[in-house]
């Protein structure tokens, strides 16, 4: 009977722990059907054939390793019922702190973005790029990657997810 229960336990915590969700789904999902919200994902089959360098001119940086999804939100204050501020706001609110960091460069904060990372040194699970607008009614974006992956050049992916927003 004990090992019965034991292989039952075993096989729901596998289980419950395979399909589980990131804790940043939450903010994706809160957000998805509201004023002024445009979320794309794209997966790891679509994402196989794009290459992430991150740099130029000879002084490239990849993101190498195992690369799962993008998921990409733009917000439009003209639309929706909150200020570009204030959705960036409330978008990093819903990243629990105890899980993510923030980047931060050698001088400080980030200009234009806030970096959010899952993971420890080089190696990361997710990382979520905000997009500021210096217009509190310009548009906002968010760009998360999330995988197994290891950059080379934090500033690089930052300049990727702002170059991922203006496409």
């Amino acid at each position: 009977m004990k090992i019965t229960l034991l292989t039952f336990v075993t096989f729901l915590v596998i289980s419950i722990s395979g399909n589980a969700q990131s804790k940043s789904e939450k903010m994706y999902d809160v957000f998805s059907n509201r004023d002024g919200i445009t979320d794309i994902s794209f997966s790891k089959t679509m994402i196989g054939g794009i290459d992430l360098d991150l740099g130029d001119d000879g002084e490239e940086k990849q993101v190498t390793g195992d690369l799962h999804r993008i998921r990409f939100m733009s917000y439009n204050p003209e639309k929706g019922d909150l200020s570009g501020h204030e959705f960036i706001k409330k978008a990093v609110d819903y990243l629990p702190k105890s899980s993510y960091k923030k980047y931060k460069d050698k001088d400080g904060e980030v200009e234009g973005a806030e970096i959010w990372l899952m993971g420890h040194k080089k190696k990361y699970k997710e990382c979520h790029v905000f997009v500021k607008n210096d217009n509190p009614d310009g548009l906002c974006f968010v760009v998360s990657f999330f995988g197994d992956f290891k950059v080379d050049d934090i500033e690089g992916l930052k300049e990727a997810g702002k170059n991922f927003s203006e496409d």
